[in-house]
């Protein structure tokens, strides 16, 4: 025990979060020793760290297993694959072993060496067997808890591992394939920001090809705080963008003796080699201009003109002929002649941004207001008066900025939507007989977001995917520039429209596990029912909410408000819709029903987490929502499925509802059966399925396209 805090003491940042997910007893002698192993090859203590592992390897090995006897020979067998991943010699497998391979469990958090797989190289087949754990939930259980469900998977009954499924590593040597493309980004969507639909539901679509696109923020104490800390903070969370701030208060054009612009801009655009150059300046620029010991007085014609061709120059230094820039202009302030000054300010600075192609000039003198008049208050939720400027009447506060950023961000990205433009590779149609995975922005998660989308089978799909000859030719052909990929999807199709099923992950996967634990099945499913399947990667341990606390996990959102609007633009759908999921999904998929009746018409839940409430202090769920306390009892209540069901009626819900749990499914079987007691007393007409097996792949795979195809004849039905 002394040698094992001394070593918690020396590698604690490396080691804890490795505790945390093994379970008790060997997994972590096992894991420490193979870490300290590491360490003894990786730093330069070799010496202390080498007899720290031989020290746990004998504790593993003699202590805790002294009586072998008394081991199952499954655990024992086990005990020895996982010896062979460290400088052990590995067990000569039987003949027996040879002919089996283990069953891969994509949710489990230990990971085994298969030495039968690949003797020469047992690090390249790491693999997980079906009863190592009940799946990626358990990694969060408390360690008794933990050790009573590893138990019941490891000990009680014998579970035939499942035929491996290839993994997608090689795709000239894998029997099941995906397609990759970008969603092909259409720059009109973004050019006029100021759409019928208003600037607050605004979602950008900005897809990332390569090359980061870099943005500089510059100007004065209006770029220091206010707009640009909220509008920097919005861009850098971004995955496409590289995102920098430069400024200097009580600067501007009126004073270079104090700061000059024209001297200091040049050095930032030559470090920061910005694709867009984002300006607020001019707060400070209301007094005399003193040129050659001469002075010219404010609210004069002579210092109107200086202005203006100070500002012109100031803009052409920034231009270099391909940079987009955005000159924003000032808030109304709050006194006068400083009201009027900086508003005739704004004017010739947006005057100057006239020639200047590439550049635009943003007003924003009608936000922050009430009635077009200077405001320090506004009336938030519960008529609260929330401050919008600081006590000078002159900058603004955080809350006023995120104004600020709500209207200038659409302009920001109608300016990088030009930009991507230009780089839009040209965009196929999806490819028969293979899942097509398909990338987009988020706007509600703030970053690239992917789904991986099954389509009946044609003749006229594609049978492979292009090569990058056939693709440079066709951007040779010019036909690589908003290419209409929906009408020719439509023409796949022959014109025929299709259900949609959604299909939600795990905790810790995302939607490549159905392709490569289901991806022929859902493939034959999505031919034989005439359906298209759509499984999104969303965050793991996301729980299919929108977190108050976390602003980037609004998966709830992402689904309902840009998932399901995007796959009907893109895609020859119908707007009959199901959603289903796994675990953590399952719970997703009746949360999402529940709240959106009049997008699915059908919601199942195949070993669906179906009261969040029961795990309190286990999988994360707490980061996204919060502790639960008596003040924070609703936030929990309103993300419980059974607590839903026992709130919703029939007739406000999904017409078709089927819930399925294996009868040893020690996770989540008990809510399970509490919901369907729920459902019941609500007279709900639901199918459920309390089958053999427990929460892994071997009962997935059996269940999942099962339940499905249940769900597609219903909405071929309707």
């Amino acid at each position: 025990m002394v040698i094992f805090f001394l070593m918690l003491l020396f590698e604690g940042q490396r080691l804890s979060p490795v505790l945390e997910r093994t379970g008790a007893g060997y997994p972590v002698l096992l894991t420490v020793n193979r870490c300290l192993h590491e360490i003894g090859i990786k730093t330069k203590i070799y010496d202390l760290s080498a007899r720290l592992h031989d020290e746990f390897d004998y504790i593993a090995k003699h202590s805790l297993f002294r009586d072998m006897q008394n081991v199952t020979p499954k655990l024992k067998a086990r005990w020895q694959t996982m010896l062979s991943n460290q400088t052990l010699p590995a067990p000569v497998p039987s003949a027996k072993q040879t002919e089996k391979q283990p069953a891969k469990n994509t949710d489990s958090e230990i990971p085994l060496t298969d030495s039968t797989a690949n003797a020469e190289n047992p690090a390249q087949s790491v693999m997980r067997t079906s009863e190592d754990t009940q799946s990626d939930l358990t990694a969060d259980l408390p360690i008794d808890q933990q050790a009573d469900t590893q138990n019941s998977a490891s000990f009680q009954e014998p579970i035939s591992p499942v035929p491996q499924k290839e993994t997608i590593q090689n795709t000239d040597q894998e029997k099941y394939r995906y397609n990759i493309y970008n969603y092909p980004f259409n720059a009109e969507l973004v050019r006029n920001p100021e759409t019928k639909s208003g600037i607050a539901g605004y979602a950008a679509h900005i897809p990332d090809y390569g090359k980061k696109k870099n943005v500089l923020l510059v100007g004065d104490s209006m770029m220091m705080e206010g707009l640009g800390p909220t509008l920097h903070a919005r861009l850098r969370k971004r995955d496409n963008l590289t995102v920098h701030r430069e400024g200097k208060y009580s600067s501007g054009l009126s004073r270079p003796d104090f700061f000059n612009w024209f001297d200091s801009l040049p050095p930032m655009l030559e470090a920061y080699q910005p694709d867009l150059l984002v300006i607020s300046l001019g707060a400070n620029d209301t007094q005399d201009i003193v040129i050659d010991r001469k002075r010219y007085f404010i609210d004069t014609k002579p210092w109107e003109e200086i202005y203006l061709q100070r500002s012109k120059d100031f803009i052409t230094l920034a231009d270099n002929g391909k940079r987009r820039i955005l000159w924003v202009s000032l808030p109304v302030m709050g006194k006068e002649p400083y009201f009027t000054r900086t508003k005739r300010i704004s004017k010739l600075q947006e005057e100057a941004s006239k020639d200047v192609p590439l550049a635009q000039f943003v007003n924003i003198e009608h936000l922050l207001t009430e009635n077009g008049k200077y405001t320090t208050f506004y009336k938030g939720k519960n008529n609260q008066s929330i401050r919008l400027r600081s006590q000078d009447l002159i900058h603004v506060s955080t809350e006023g900025g995120e104004i600020l950023t709500d209207y200038v961000l659409p302009y920001v990205d109608a300016e990088l939507a030009e930009l991507y433009a230009e780089e839009t590779p040209f965009c196929y149609p999806p490819v028969a007989g293979m899942a097509n995975r398909v990338t987009f922005t988020s706007g509600l998660r703030q970053k690239q977001a992917e789904y991986y989308i099954w389509l009946p089978e044609t003749q006229t799909m594609l049978p492979e995917p292009p090569n990058n000859q056939t693709a440079d030719n066709e951007k040779k052909k010019g036909r690589n520039k908003y290419p209409d990929v929906p009408k020719l999807i439509a023409e796949q199709q022959g014109g025929k429209r299709y259900p949609v099923l959604y299909l939600l992950h795990g905790a810790t996967n995302s939607g490549k596990e159905y392709v490569e634990m289901l991806g022929k099945e859902l493939q034959e499913l999505a031919n034989s029912k005439q359906t298209i399947i759509v499984a999104p990667s969303c965050e793991p341990y996301g729980w299919y909410v929108d977190s108050p606390i976390v602003s980037e996990n609004q998966i709830a959102g992402f689904i309902t408000k840009e998932l399901v609007p995007h796959i009907d633009s893109l895609y020859p759908t119908t707007k009959k819709r199901a959603i289903a999921g796994l675990s953590m999904g399952g719970h997703g998929a009746l949360l999402l029903g529940f709240r959106n009746k009049n997008l699915f018409q059908s919601m199942a839940s195949i070993s669906g987490v179906l009261d969040i409430r029961m795990h309190k202090n286990n999988w994360k769920i707490k980061k996204l929502l919060g502790e639960l306390t008596p003040e924070n009892q609703k936030i929990w209540d309103d993300n419980s499925v059974l607590e839903l069901i026992n709130k919703k009626w029939p007739a406000t819900s999904p017409r078709q509802i089927i819930v399925v749990t294996g009868n040893k499914d020690k996770l989540v079987l008990e809510e399970n059966r509490s919901a369907q007691k729920s459902f019941q007393k609500r007279g709900f007409s639901m199918e459920y399925i309390e089958a053999d097996g427990i929460h892994n792949w071997n009962f997935w795979q059996k269940h999942i396209p099962k339940t499905l195809s249940k769900q597609a004849d219903f909405l071929n039905s309707l």
